[in-house]
């Protein structure tokens, strides 16, 4: 195993991956906290360790780093959503898709995680109609199970 100046061990693979993405073992050192595929990815997207390091913190990998700094997101925007139980990343995706905190709170409420928010959202859908649409089928398979129906 290779030791960057940190102290971060590397293994033979990280190493052999480092240089097929060109790093060199200086960015392996300045990059320690990360992979090389996270370091070649945030290089080529002009990210520096220190911005990295600072977004990690906040829960995010490079692939939603990037997503989030080219939404004009600031790292304190993910805080909130995760004191609200959240993944991290979904803070993006819902800054992506133009969806608020109170939003996202009420549709999980209701039982809809973010992803499916998001898509219901854009496909033109208000909580009360996907509710609405969810329970219907259930209202209806109780009501012919409980009247002796058979399946």
């Amino acid at each position: 195993m290779a030791e960057t100046a940190s102290g971060h061990a590397r293994t033979s693979g990280e190493a052999a991956e480092a240089r097929a993405y060109g790093l060199t073992t200086d960015d392996l050192s300045d990059w320690a906290a990360f992979s090389p595929i996270e370091i070649y990815w945030a290089l080529k997207h002009g990210l520096t360790s220190r911005t990295a390091c600072r977004w990690a913190r906040e829960g995010l990998r490079i692939c939603d780093t990037v997503r989030a700094i080219a939404l004009g997101m600031s790292p304190e925007e993910v805080r909130p959503w995760a004191d609200a139980g959240f993944a991290p990343s979904d803070s993006v995706e819902a800054s992506e898709m133009g969806i608020p905190l109170e939003a996202a709170l009420a549709w999980r409420e209701a039982g809809f995680i973010l992803p499916d928010t998001a898509l219901l959202i854009h496909e033109g859908w208000t909580l009360q109609e996907a509710v609405k649409a969810r329970y219907e089928g259930i209202a209806h398979e109780h009501w012919y199970r409980s009247a002796g129906h058979a399946t």
